[in-house]
């Protein structure tokens, strides 16, 4: 949870004292879906939408966020690729590049 503190504009939903494994958070200049599209083609698994949970996104001005869930099962690699992908799209400032190719999609 550390290393997504430091993810330029990403911001947790959520900051239970001692959370651990299931987190929500938005990242500034995209969409939930933006950001789970560029973190599937990386190879990490997440849920982007509304979780069933639309009540509470909501309490957070929200309707949307990034879940990824991580088990017993990831690897510090795949934890690793998670974050060094979200700091790649910080850095892009929002998916400029790709809005000047038409598209709303933030991998390159």
């Amino acid at each position: 949870m550390a290393a997504l503190r430091d993810v330029p504009g990403l911001t947790l939903i959520g900051t239970a004292p001692d959370k651990a494994s299931v987190m929500s958070f938005v990242l500034d200049g995209y969409t939930p879906e933006q950001v789970g599209t560029a973190l599937n083609r990386e190879g990490i698994a997440v849920r982007s939408g509304h979780h069933c949970a639309q009540p509470i996104l909501r309490r957070y001005g929200l309707e949307a966020t990034v879940r990824p869930s991580l088990a017993f099962c990831n690897t510090c690699g795949e934890i690793d690729r998670m974050v060094t992908t979200l700091h790649r799209l910080a850095a892009d400032g929002g998916g400029a590049a790709n809005r000047s190719k038409g598209t709303d999609d933030p991998a390159p």
